[in-house]
C-alpha cells in the first residue's frame, strides 16, 4: 500500500496539494474546492500513475483521499 501513497502524493503535489495538507477524509470538491477541470485532471493522472480505467460511473468512489486510495488499491488487484 506504500508504493500507492508514494504515488498518490506525488499526484497530489501536481494538484496543488502538499502532504501536510493531506488528510483521509478530506474531500476534493468541498476541502480542496476541485472544480469540474481540476477533478478531471486528477482523474487522468490516476489513470496514468496507475495505469487503470475509470469510468464515470466509478466517480461516486473518489469523493475523499481515502476512499480514492482504496479504489485504486482494489483496481489494481
Amino acid at each position: 500500500m506504500k508504493y500507492i501513497e508514494n504515488k498518490f502524493s506525488r499526484i497530489f503535489r501536481y494538484m496543488g496539494i502538499f502532504d501536510h495538507e493531506i488528510y483521509s477524509k478530506a474531500s476534493f470538491k468541498k476541502d480542496y474546492e476541485f472544480n469540474d477541470f481540476q477533478f478531471a485532471c486528477l482523474v487522468f493522472y490516476i489513470e496514468k500513475y496507475f495505469n487503470v480505467n475509470i469510468s464515470p460511473e466509478d466517480y461516486i468512489h473518489l469523493d475523499t483521499v481515502e476512499n480514492t486510495i482504496e479504489f485504486v488499491h482494489c483496481k489494481l488487484k
